[in-house]
């Protein structure tokens, strides 16, 4: 599956998501997406490369638990890694160019959700990290 951002001057490509892709309603996932949740594939390094424009990759800490990286042309977010987690990433989906390889397999941080986003109906919720 390939992916890019907006400006299409990042792009990368994922063999597969493993081992979920998750909606996250925690607010600084809605902070940086700028909506109700965000959509995250974990992909294992082994399984993802970036392919053009990793130089224009800005790289934000946003807790002392992750960073978040960004283009910083068109400001697409494009993931976030925990920190000290070097194999994996947690890919933003809707930067994705390609439908992804399996469904959304839940929603987290769930007590966090605003009261003016639509449930999502027939995937398990935890309130908070699963």
């Amino acid at each position: 599956m390939f992916g890019s951002c907006l400006c299409g001057e990042i792009n990368y490509e994922v063999d597969c998501f493993s081992p979920e892709i998750t909606n996250c309603h925690c607010g600084m996932c809605r902070k940086f997406h700028g909506a109700a949740f965000a959509t995250y594939g974990k992909v294992q390094l082994k399984d993802f490369r970036w392919l053009e424009g990793q130089k224009l990759l800005t790289i934000y800490p946003s807790s002392s638990n992750a960073v978040r990286g960004f283009c910083s042309l068109c400001g697409s977010s494009l993931y976030y890694q925990i920190t000290g987690q070097k194999d994996q990433l947690s890919i933003a989906i809707g930067t994705l160019d390609d439908e992804p390889s399996r469904p959304i397999d839940n929603s987290i941080f769930c007590s966090s959700k605003p009261k003016w986003a639509k449930q999502n109906s027939g995937i398990p919720e935890y309130p908070e990290w699963k």
